[in-house]
């Protein structure tokens, strides 16, 4: 049996990040992998979905090309290009990561892990060998799958998940998306630039959980401007296959019949089946219980990323990674901090927060301070055709500390980089206030926020929000 100091099974952004941090530490590491290495995010999320973002975009930008003063006459999409360019975009950077596992020394095996007790992995590897493994740490970082839907399960046809969708080579004149979330919406606005006409629905009357209220506002007017039909608060009740597409029923009793169906109604953890109940691992609702160095209840073992059910983020797992490896090493003091966790959104405009959102204040008593700004009251949004949007600044009331940033609009998610520093750091209005912003940029609507939490904004205007 071969001895390493980490084991580390999924090589997701999680898992790869900290086998790349525990070899810069000097610790002899073993990564599994039971499928591509980079796990959802880069195959198979994250990556190719931002790519066909950019093709979008492109695309709706080149429509509107008039308004430039530029011709671009009659544009086309072709999904089979796209579905390409993903796919040696992908390729290129899963052999980047394989190369920096040469460079590190860090051994990959490529096969199904099963953990068989504290630090000890049986291996079964692609051509079916059988090859256990033991390690002084054990992380888990096997990541989390799409959720189904009983009353329409995926055929890959007409009826897809968040993976399968991204292998589509067509463009549907129309498509239902049931579940709506992060992903839903990121579809909605990507498939509508496309061409297609777009359903949606949800639970719920908010687009997307979590977001503060004011930004969920602005991301239904969004939708609807860019032709999204929402059905929000209207769940399916019923579906059925047809000729030409899926008809589905809705609890209003409304019926809607689409060429294909993405369903987005959320994700599961892979924790079942790769023996955590047989070593005692505390899990609940299937999700891997976790303490701040991500250490669970067994001594030595960790978990990381989606699997512990913390935040579905790939940049949160590879933050987990990096503490799990340090702690596993001698770092007691090496502690997740989950307060300043930046979220970034690729709908049309962008949305990215961080921090506490008005209703968390709301609900923890929280006395606070708030300021806004319109993009539109800015010259660099109009230069570039991107007026839609604004930015909110929340301060705690007592000493002004900025405890939250919300944003949606033009380039967000860059945007949301210095917000996350701000709320990480305390940063209060007054210190942010004196911090220069350049001009013509966007980012002077945080500048404006700010000031506007202050009572002193310069610019703004009562242009509604």
């Amino acid at each position: 049996m071969s001895q390493y100091d980490t084991i580390i099974l999924g090589a997701g952004p999680g898992g790869y990040v900290a086998a790349i941090r525990a070899a810069q530490l000097g610790a002899k590491v073993c990564i599994i992998e039971k499928e591509l290495v980079g796990g959802t995010c880069l195959n198979w999320g994250c990556i190719p979905t931002k790519a066909m973002y950019k093709s979008a975009v492109l695309f709706e930008q080149m429509r509107n090309a008039e308004a430039f003063g530029l011709s671009c006459d009659r544009p086309l999409a072709h999904l089979d290009k796209i579905v390409s360019r993903n796919q040696q975009i992908v390729a290129e950077l899963r052999e980047g990561v394989e190369r920096l596992f040469k460079k590190h020394k860090v051994n990959l095996i490529v096969g199904t892990g099963q953990v068989s007790g504290p630090g000890e992995i049986e291996v079964v590897t692609a051509d079916g060998q059988l090859q256990p493994v033991r390690g002084t740490q054990l992380i888990i970082a096997t990541g989390s799958e799409p959720l189904s839907l009983d009353l329409l399960p995926w055929d890959d046809q007409k009826v897809f998940n968040t993976r399968s969708i991204l292998e589509l080579t067509r463009i549907p004149q129309s498509l239902f998306i049931l579940g709506g979330g992060v992903s839903g919406c990121e579809f909605a606005l990507l498939f509508s630039a496309l061409g297609s006409t777009i359903h949606m629905t949800k639970r719920t009357k908010e687009p997307i959980k979590g977001l503060d209220r004011d930004i969920n506002r602005a991301l239904i007017r969004s939708l609807k401007k860019r032709k999204v039909k929402l059905h929000l608060g209207d769940p399916p009740v019923s579906a059925s296959h047809t000729s030409s597409g899926v008809e589905i029923t809705l609890q209003s009793g409304k019926r809607i019949e689409t060429e294909a169906v993405l369903v987005t109604v959320g994700r599961a953890p892979v924790s079942q089946g790769i023996g955590l109940n047989q070593t005692g691992i505390n899990l609940h609702n299937g999700y891997v219980q976790v303490d701040e160095h991500c250490q669970t209840n067994v001594p030595g073992v960790y978990a990381i990323g989606d699997v512990t059910g913390k935040k579905e983020l790939a940049h949160f797992a590879s933050h987990q990674g990096i503490i799990a490896v340090e702690h596993g090493l001698g770092n007691q003091a090496a502690i997740v901090d989950e307060e300043a966790v930046p979220v970034a959104i690729f709908t049309s405009p962008e949305v990215a927060s961080v921090g506490l959102t008005s209703q968390q204040c709301d609900e923890r008593g929280i006395g606070y301070l708030e300021g806004s700004f319109p993009f539109r009251a800015l010259g660099k949004s109009h230069a570039i055709g991107e007026i839609d949007g604004f930015v909110k600044v929340i301060a705690r009331e007592k000493d002004e500390r900025i405890i939250g940033i919300h944003i949606i609009g033009p380039d967000a998610s860059t945007l949301i980089a210095e917000c996350a520093v701000t709320v990480n750091q305390g940063v209060t209005l007054s210190k942010m206030a004196r911090t220069i912003h350049a001009h013509p940029t966007v980012a002077e609507a945080l500048w404006e926020a700010v000031e506007d939490a202050r009572g002193l904004s310069i610019h703004k205007m009562d242009l509604g929000l």
